[in-house]
């Protein structure tokens, strides 16, 4: 008894000095642990915790989840407060032998902050998506609401030629109900962009596209850039929608942005898909001259932006490649290619 009091008086000394938690499980059993981590559960006393099943407080997910975090791999679980609530973290397990004993040490790290910052920096991006969306709203309505005008304008012009018939009526209003039904339509989309995904759907990649399409076209349209969508099926995959409807729209908006600033003639946007065992792929190339190959690979970093500072938050493709890694959804690849750049939006199957 004496000695194993030695050896977990070592352990204190050791593990009391991490600044992330530290447990001591011995045969699935807690051992130890240090005051930072019950600082994380909220126990006053390691007593509490110490002969009982690891399992009470460790919580795995149902799918191994994997993170990089300072370019080091760890596993994301969850753990159990006192209290009963869930906590995100991420952990790093270590063999270790003291006295010809074995035991597990696992290093714990908090990410409660990290996730709401991750929350709100989705959340930003969100918000700075929706003036690209008013935008592209006003170029959808600007025909539909030209054409109602011209329309009301000829009812009053034959209203004052007293030339009203009720054919000539039936004609135009229902005109008008065409026009009032896209715009209505239009809205729809828009708001179904902008509602939170609580669940997934079963969809095609090539209908998200599409639906992006529809988004987008009249924007896109206004300034003749061409977007060519191959015509393929793919397999119907359950997927957070709007999750990838915003990855696609930020990278066409920055291919639209190229484009603009390298004053592009004929500017052509080209969608692929690939599938196979693994997963499902889409291909978005532009003719926009491509990246520098000095910086492409910083390009889904935090806060570094290509785009003049006015411009260019340098977020947008950093959400794009978390939103896509942070349900182990899929991941993102870029490379210059012929005269632009091909985007990579991978999706995994399983």
């Amino acid at each position: 008894m004496q000695k194993s009091t030695e050896i977990f008086m070592d352990l204190n000394e050791i593990i009391n000095n991490a600044i992330e938690g530290i447990l001591i499980i011995k045969n699935g059993f807690i051992q130890n642990m240090n005051q930072s981590l019950l600082d994380i559960l909220g126990y006053d006393d390691k007593k509490e915790l110490i002969g009982n099943l690891a399992t009470g407080i460790l919580i795995p997910t149902s799918k191994e989840k994997f993170i990089k975090y300072n370019s080091k791999i760890f596993q994301e679980i969850s753990i159990i407060t006192k209290n009963g609530d869930i906590i995100p973290v991420i952990i790093k397990i270590k063999d270790i032998t003291f006295s010809n004993e074995e035991y597990k040490m696992v290093s714990i790290l908090d990410l409660t902050e990290l996730k709401e910052k991750e929350r709100m920096v989705l959340l930003q991006s969100k918000h700075s998506a929706m003036g690209e969306m008013i935008s592209m709203i006003a170029h959808q309505w600007r025909q539909p609401l030209a054409c109602v005008s011209s329309i009301l304008s000829r009812i009053k012009l034959k209203n004052n030629m007293n030339k009203v018939d009720k054919e000539f009526l039936n004609t135009v209003l229902d005109e008008m109900n065409e026009y009032i039904q896209y715009m209505s339509i239009t809205i729809d989309d828009f708001r179904n962009f902008f509602s939170i995904d609580t669940k997934k759907e079963l969809l095609s990649l090539p209908e998200i596209v599409l639906d992006v399409q529809k988004l987008i076209n009249k924007s896109f349209d206004s300034q003749n850039i061409n977007i060519d969508i191959q015509n393929v099926e793919l397999t119907k995959r359950y997927l957070y929608k709007n999750e990838i409807i915003q990855i696609i729209i930020n990278i066409l908006n920055n291919s639209r942005d190229a484009f603009l600033e390298r004053n592009i003639q004929n500017p052509q946007i080209k969608i692929s898909f690939s599938e196979d065992d693994e997963f499902q792929n889409i291909f978005i190339e532009d003719n926009a001259k491509g990246i520098d190959d000095k910086i492409i690979s910083n390009i889904f970093n935090p806060y570094f932006s290509t785009k003049s500072q006015k411009n260019g938050s340098g977020l947008g493709l950093y959400i794009c490649k978390t939103i896509l890694e942070k349900n182990n959804q899929g991941t993102i690849k870029v490379e210059n290619k012929n005269d632009g750049v091909i985007f990579n939006i991978i999706i995994n199957k399983f």
